[in-house]
């Protein structure tokens, strides 16, 4: 039984491989047969190619390379369309220069505007900063001559109140004031305005009140209520004044009768 079995599988595999062979044997004639076709459509396609070649070759057409349609319009051009139109080709090669050229200078002053801005903003903040420097300390001379003053003061207190004499103590502060007054007129150039038996004058003076007055002419300063100064031609704080008005009519008679009363009282 085992023999049978085995030469029936002996017998099934020989005819699986027949068919095998059959098929890839038809197989690789069709292949062939598709090359053979593939290879004569590729010689009809050349002859055709040469065919048409040769036709424009007869026609005096160049096969390589065909005319472009700038070409063609430049071949119906004249001589004098054609000078023309070299002639603008120039200009636009001149104006093209130019406008390079334009570019360029503009983008030197462009850099040069910028170097100029970052240079004045530099020079600006300097300034500002040396202003408020300036501004800052710019009293500085003349609080030194103040505290110099303050010191005369302590001293001139100190000795008044070891001797205890109020003479001593007066005596003090008035040469301190004499002393701040040189400084003021000497250095700063600080000098009081005058006001007293002056007539008033509204830039220098502030009149306060008005009285009449028979020793002083109208609009005479009579009295200073507040002494005024002056810094180099400005003035730095105005004087309040009283100034003399003219005596009115009723008051000068009334002065006469008083005058005619004390002079009979007198006589009785």
């Amino acid at each position: 039984m085992d023999r049978i079995i085995k030469i029936e599988n002996m017998d099934r595999k020989d005819k699986e491989n027949s068919k095998r062979k059959k098929n890839t044997e038809a197989s690789r004639g069709y292949d062939k047969k598709g090359d053979e076709q593939e290879i004569s459509i590729d010689k009809l396609d050349a002859t055709n190619n040469q065919e048409i070649s040769a036709e424009k070759k007869k026609n005096g057409q160049n096969t390589t390379q065909e005319c472009s349609p700038a070409k063609t319009l430049l071949q119906t051009l004249c001589e004098d369309e054609l000078q023309e139109l070299l002639s603008v080709r120039e200009k636009l090669d001149e104006q093209s220069k130019i406008l390079e050229e334009k570019k360029s200078l503009l983008s030197e002053y462009e850099d040069l505007l910028k170097r100029k801005q970052a240079d004045f903003e530099n020079y600006r903040k300097r300034v500002q900063r040396e202003f408020d420097d300036f501004k800052k300390y710019a009293t500085s001379d003349l609080v030194l001559d103040i505290l110099n003053v303050i010191d005369d003061f302590e001293r001139a207190i100190d000795s008044a109140r070891s001797s205890k004499d109020f003479d001593t103590l007066l005596e003090g502060i008035l040469l301190v004031e004499k002393h701040l007054r040189n400084l003021l007129e000497s250095k700063y150039d600080i000098e009081p305005i005058e006001t007293v038996g002056r007539e008033f004058d509204p830039m220098v003076h502030d009149a306060i009140m008005m009285e009449e007055s028979e020793q002083y002419s109208e609009d005479t300063v009579v009295e200073d209520f507040q002494k005024g100064y002056k810094l180099h031609d400005r003035v730095l704080r105005p004087a309040k004044v009283k100034v003399a008005k003219a005596v009115s009519s009723n008051s000068a008679s009334d002065e006469k009768t008083d005058e005619v009363a004390e002079s009979s009282g007198k006589g009785d």
